[in-house]
């Protein structure tokens, strides 16, 4: 038990200097029993849960190698995989682990970067024009089922002092923020870069997931969105929710509702790998 919430395996404490580090170790299927049900509902189509578990497992794998001296492969949090232990383990998710039971995407026979976002807005994008760097199988797809999400569309508003501060504190030095306009966009339509104006003319440029991690990206949803002025308000209004690339939840649920079995799902969001035994 760790804050009276029950976990597989053991727990090991590691003290950090300012803190202790706690670090579960466990298998790989019951660490994604503790998964699956945080990162989609539970009451999903059967193949969309599978189709979860497999990247969810290829993504623990794939960290897992590149940090494999490290006291802990990969984060419980969205830093990470939101990890819950046996609190959210379900017996429909668990079914999906144990249905594809050691089941990776592979690129090269290795676990791919099966990154994965709740909405991609219509179309995801290639994880080149999002974070510039890349791989061969994030490329941008058609995510057509997307638009059935009740939460695809979104507004956010904060005060321009507000922005203000949030930008000094990040290391930019601005006056009062004038305008916020896009720079450059991805196919798909996400800000790739942006510029903000002061009332002195002075100006900086971020990238649209730059501006994401400075407003929260749980107030700014996606990097696709407009956004306006009005008093001393900036307004956006966006679509989708996530980065963009990779898999998309909302995509990946609709192909399940119309027939389209897991594997068929991971080969259309990650095109050119293949869905291989890993263990």
């Amino acid at each position: 038990y760790l804050n009276n919430k029950p976990y597989r395996g053991v727990i090991e404490i590691y003290d950090e200097g300012k803190g202790l580090m706690a670090v579960n170790e466990l298998s790989v299927e019951a660490y994604l029993a503790g998964i699956v049900s945080n990162e989609i509902p539970a009451g999903w189509p059967e193949d969309a849960l599978r189709a979860q578990a497999v990247i969810a497992r290829t993504y623990a794998l794939y960290h897992k190698k590149k940090r494999l001296n490290d006291k802990y492969h990969i984060e419980g949090s969205v830093l990470g995989q939101v990890f819950g232990g046996m609190a959210s383990e379900h017996p429909a998710t668990t079914r999906a682990v144990d249905d594809t039971r050691g089941e990776i995407v592979a690129y090269n026979r290795e676990p791919a970067l099966t990154v994965y976002h709740s909405n991609a807005g219509g179309r995801t994008d290639r994880a080149l024009d999002v974070w510039s760097s890349d791989y061969p199988y994030l490329v941008s797809v058609e995510s057509p089922y997307d638009s059935a999400s009740p939460g695809l569309n979104w507004e956010f508003a904060i005060p321009v002092s507000s922005f203000k501060t949030l930008l000094n504190a990040s290391g930019y030095s601005l006056t009062e923020p004038e305008e916020i306009y896009a720079e450059s966009k991805t196919p798909s339509g996400r800000i790739k870069s942006l510029i903000v104006k002061d009332e002195e003319g002075g100006s900086v440029r971020l990238s649209g997931e730059d501006l994401r991690r400075l407003l929260g990206y749980s107030s700014l949803k996606s990097s696709i969105y407009k956004v306006s002025r009005s008093n001393d308000l900036f307004e956006f209004r966006g679509k989708g929710s996530g980065h963009g690339v990779g898999l998309s939840q909302w995509g990946a649920k609709g192909m399940a509702e119309n027939g389209y079995s897991y594997k068929k799902i991971l080969r259309h969001y990650y095109p050119g790998t293949s869905i291989i035994k890993a263990y």
